[in-house]
């Protein structure tokens, strides 16, 4: 196999751990890996994050903190999951730091790895973890080294998930960072990589303008000039007490080369302005989204999207935002997707986040899935 998966579901680490390490031997062995992504909740996170980097010390250890985790065998809330890939690839890691203030200051970082990894069928997975919503300064600084051109690149926004006590975080080799991006490179030695991004959202017909506007505190006063609020759930028709609790399955929507992607709604002030989880930049265009009554044939549609590009994955990473977990959660459809994805993808760990990152731009209520052939 050149591709092991391996979950426990245990909120206590000393329980899950072994669990873990016993799913990745082979004839009796711990494997080799050289690469190990992994996923848990954030009350055993830092341990997890050295026990793994201990137990494979000579493979890249990468990890992010999230509130639910999928693979072929369950959806969890509290525990770990891990894949480890031992043959194929060749990885080249870094850290940003501070990336809330300055990751370009650190920036060398990237290149460095990019010196050392090859070009062809290569990709970029960054995880990271701020107090602040830090997304497109991170996608800023990749782009500013290496170019949209170099590589594609993905990633997630850490989230927090059971302690309060322990914020997200993210870690590479051990050591777990609160505050920075964590990424690698990784060049599949046999065959392409698909980067793939779906939307079960899908345009209602109302369209707004954005026209006044707080970029970096990522909120908006007005549209078409008029209260955020009010027109907002004035295109929804319901009353603006209603509007905090159904922004989560109304993301805006704006057009990004081919796709639609999402701004997701995060919050409702008393003045009517609205924060959201991505930039809104002014005079800009944007599309009131709903949710595709039929997300099963979505669901479908993408993975005959990867199929295209990659006929036989060998494993997949997929990145997802909470909402949509949240939605599926809501509407009784969680299992079947994750059953959807075991069909499609034999061998692969999904994550939950805040935010997801594709070819440089930061998102929200998508789903990026990242396959290896």
């Amino acid at each position: 196999m050149r591709c092991h998966i391996a979950h426990a579901e245990d909120r206590i680490g000393t329980n899950a751990f072994p669990q873990i390490l016993e799913q990745l031997k082979e004839n009796g062995e711990l494997i080799l890996p050289a690469l190990v992504i992994f996923t848990s909740d954030n009350a055993n996170f830092g341990w997890y994050s050295r026990m793994l980097s201990n137990s494979f010390p000579n493979a890249t250890v990468i990890g992010s903190t999230s509130n639910a985790f999928l693979s072929p065998e369950s959806i969890a809330k509290e525990g770990i999951v891990v894949m480890a890939v031992t043959s194929g690839i060749k990885v080249a890691s870094g850290v940003l730091f501070s990336v809330s203030r300055y990751p370009a200051r650190s920036s060398d970082s990237i290149r460095q790895a990019y010196e050392q990894i090859e070009k062809e069928n290569t990709v970029c997975l960054e995880f990271n973890a701020s107090p602040i919503g830090c997304e497109e300064i991170i996608m800023d600084t990749f782009r500013e080294v290496l170019g949209e051109d170099a590589m594609p690149l993905c990633g997630c926004t850490a989230v927090d998930a059971l302690d309060p006590d322990r914020p997200a975080a993210v870690s590479l080799n051990g050591i777990q960072y609160m505050d920075a991006c964590v990424f690698v490179m990784i060049h599949n030695m046999n065959g392409r990589i698909a980067l793939v991004s779906e939307n079960i959202f899908r345009p209602t017909g109302h369209f707004l303008m954005t026209t006044d506007v707080d970029c970096d505190e990522r909120k908006v006063y007005e549209f078409d000039h008029k209260n955020a609020a009010e027109a907002v759930a004035s295109a929804m028709k319901i009353h603006t007490d209603e509007l905090d609790a159904n922004l989560f399955s109304h993301p805006l929507g704006r057009r990004v080369g081919d796709d639609m992607v999402n701004i997701g709604g995060r919050e409702v002030f008393a003045d009517g302005s609205i924060s959201f989880f991505s930039k809104v930049y002014k005079q800009t265009r944007v599309a009131l989204m709903e949710p595709d009554k039929f997300p099963e044939r979505i669901w479908e549609e993408t993975s005959e999207k990867v199929f295209a590009i990659v006929p036989k994955p060998s494993f997949a990473f997929i990145i997802n935002c909470r909402s949509r977990i949240r939605y599926f959660n809501e509407t009784g459809r969680v299992d079947a997707y994750r059953r959807q994805l075991s069909r499609s993808y034999p061998e692969f760990i999904a994550v939950s986040g805040h935010g997801e990152q594709m070819n440089y731009g930061h998102y929200s209520q998508i789903m990026v899935i990242l396959a290896f052939e």
